[in-house]
């Protein structure tokens, strides 16, 4: 079982894209010190989701040519 949900994956990716380093959740307020510490909590939330090596992979294909 995760200790992440994905719920909170996607609100820390939400205050990534905004450059919003503080929110206030139920009456909690999480503060980051810096966009490195997200991007470093985001990538062990990644892992432990399971989505680690999902985001940002790209797939490239190469043509293939043969004469006849």
């Amino acid at each position: 079982m995760s200790i992440y949900s994905i719920e909170e994956y996607r609100t820390l990716c939400m205050m990534i894209a905004k450059g919003v380093t503080s929110l206030e959740v139920n009456g909690e307020r999480v503060t980051y010190r810096s966009l490195s510490e997200m991007l470093r909590i985001k990538a062990l939330m990644e892992t432990d989701l399971g989505l680690a090596g999902a985001a940002g992979r790209t797939r490239q294909q190469y043509p293939v040519y043969r004469k006849e």
